[in-house]
């Protein structure tokens, strides 16, 4: 049996909820409201979360009144997400999440907007695998339909990494070392006796710019936070892109 990839290995663990934990309800918020303001869609559109997670955005999406398909290829987050559904306060919320691989989907043209965000790409060694993802949610829009995505912004990143942290969640000691080597940022994460490990693939805003026109997108914003300020290369945590099927 072939060993799991970091990815496989660690969106599984119980920790990573507890990491990111920061990354909260207002954050889901804040993006869908900038998603809002920029995006014309009716309000019963269908919307892809891609990489969902435990599922934060499909459901601040669903409480607007998207119709919403999430998936992520970790049965843990999705068993996640299906438990906040199950516990939201709202009723009815038109959300369904399924177990899919980002590398391997296509929905068929059906849906008006997909979402790519907090940096749920860049995952793997090959350019070719990262954008096949890219191609596979051109396959699944609509023709004129949106896509969202939103990552780290690299050049920000080198100036700002932050080398080595140390935290304790429920009594346990967790250390983060953070470090770039060839174009990768990695994340070592020590819990206990074990390791986990984090890598991206980092990309820029030009090599993101030719990639989108290549597989068919028109860049129609790009914003460098979740409050719709401008992209500045050197000082924006983020690089959100909005990008319309052409």
């Amino acid at each position: 049996m072939s060993e799991k990839n970091w990815y496989e290995k660690w969106f599984s663990n119980k920790y990573y909820l507890e990491i990111y934990s920061h990354r909260d309800e207002k954050e889901a918020r804040d993006i869908i409201n900038l998603i809002q303001r920029y995006v014309p869609l009716s309000c019963n559109a269908d919307v892809l979360d891609v990489c969902c997670g435990a599922g934060r955005h499909s459901l601040e999406l669903a409480r607007r009144g998207y119709n919403v398909t999430g998936f992520d290829l970790s049965s843990y987050l999705v068993s996640q997400a299906n438990n906040s559904l199950k516990s939201a306060e709202e009723l009815n919320l038109n959300v369904k999440f399924l177990i899919k691989d980002m590398k391997n989907f296509s929905f068929g043209n059906s849906f008006d907007m997909a979402i790519n965000v907090f940096t749920s790409f860049g995952y793997f060694e090959s350019d070719e695998d990262n954008f096949n993802v890219f191609e596979n949610v051109h396959n699944s829009l609509k023709q004129g339909g949106y896509f969202v995505f939103d990552f780290i912004n690299p050049d920000k990143l080198r100036k700002s990494l932050v080398s080595l942290s140390e935290d304790v969640y429920e009594g346990v000691k967790v250390v983060q070392k953070r470090y770039i080597e060839n174009k990768f940022v990695f994340k070592d994460i020590y819990i206990g006796d074990d390791k986990y490990t984090e890598r991206l693939k980092l990309y820029d805003t030009d090599d993101l710019d030719a990639v989108f026109s290549k597989t068919g997108f028109d860049v129609l914003y790009k914003f460098g936070d979740y409050y719709g300020n401008t992209f500045d290369r050197e000082n924006s945590g983020r690089m959100v892109y909005i990008c319309r099927t052409r």
